[in-house]
């Protein structure tokens, strides 16, 4: 589920709001959204560096970075340049007295939940970096605590958002392509001893101070991958199907705790099979592919064209729009 209870406008400054499928509107305001950054190491980078070189000054500020490591990124001489705050700690940042409009947690997944959980009882709103948490116990304290805050918490599946899956979405919904049999994804990222190395909690159970981390490409790097072939069988716009019953096969080939190779099958409460498939252990790349399995048709993406097509079984002919034409197939944006 991309989102933790409905969506709301912000709260104190309201340049922005938020629709359901996750994108940000600008509206009209005075008061620039104030963004509190919690990690910039890693994906955190590339938040900050949106934030810097995307984002209108009127639109948003950045209020503030928590990172013990703070000074390794690129970005620490302009934080000093613009005198952002920096801690260490989050809650050191709502000690100091002050607020957030939006936390974006990008920091490891083992802080995530800790973190989200502190913003929103500040009143921040949360887009929290995937995965959710490594443990269903955490996750569920996450959807607990936004439930009882007046702020809204999100959870950054790119392509959940995509404007591309959201129309896939939308047909399937609708019923276009009949009930769901079989949804399988395949991915493909090598990764070296480097990659493990990289910090002191990657491929690991748990961390030095024993909190669970369960790092792998499951739930972490393909998390995206596995999450969307649930959130495209969800009832509702902001929902994902539930399994009924899952098994695996878990291999390690790299020297480290946990599994680098996943084999998933599970079955939905509404009986469709999806099928996942994610090692970092091959020789070869190759980037996410997807295939779809309905009734009256079949959707696919990465095998032969990037985009989504689905190609009806009755060979019916309809036509939308040009992105979305059906003479046989129906295809829409890239993600």
């Amino acid at each position: 589920m991309p989102s933790i209870g409905q969506p709301k406008p912000f709260m104190k400054s309201t340049c922005w709001s938020a629709d359901i499928s996750g994108h940000l509107h600008a509206t009209s305001s005075s008061n620039p959204v104030t963004v509190l950054m919690v990690g910039i190491g890693g994906y955190g980078y590339f938040y900050l560096q949106t934030l810097f070189e995307l984002i209108p000054a009127d639109q948003a500020r950045l209020g503030g970075v928590i990172d013990p490591l703070a000074k390794r990124s690129r970005h620490y001489p302009r934080l000093l340049q613009e005198r952002v705050p920096v801690f260490d700690e989050i809650e050191e940042y709502f000690r100091a007295g002050y607020h957030a409009d939006l936390a974006v947690i990008a920091s490891p997944l083992q802080y995530h939940v800790d973190q989200s959980c502190v913003a929103l009882n500040h009143g921040a709103h949360v887009l929290c970096d995937k995965p959710i948490a490594p443990v269903v116990q955490e996750a569920d304290r996450l959807i607990q605590t936004a439930r009882n805050a007046a702020s809204w918490c999100m959870i950054g599946y790119q392509w959940s958002f995509s404007r591309a899956i959201q129309e896939l979405k939308r047909d399937i919904r609708k019923g276009l392509f009949g009930k769901a049999r079989r949804l399988k994804t395949l991915i493909f990222w090598p990764r070296d001893d480097a990659y493990y190395h990289r910090n002191d909690w990657a491929g690991k159970i748990k961390d030095a101070d024993g909190r669970w981390v369960l790092d792998s490409p499951a739930n972490n790097a393909m998390a995206h991958f596995l999450h969307n072939l649930f959130y495209l069988l969800g009832e509702e716009a902001a929902s994902s199907a539930r399994p009924a019953d899952a098994v695996a096969e878990l291999y390690r080939v790299h020297p480290i705790e946990n599994f680098d190779t996943a084999i998933c099958r599970a079955h939905t409460e509404c009986g469709a099979e999806l099928l996942f498939y994610g090692t970092h252990a091959t020789q070869c790349e190759q980037d996410p592919v997807f295939h779809l399995e309905f009734e009256d048709a079949e959707v696919s993406f990465g095998e032969t064209t990037p985009e989504i097509t689905a190609m009806t079984r009755d060979g019916e002919s309809r036509v939308t729009d040009r992105r979305r034409t059906i003479r046989s197939s129906r295809s829409y944006s890239t993600l």
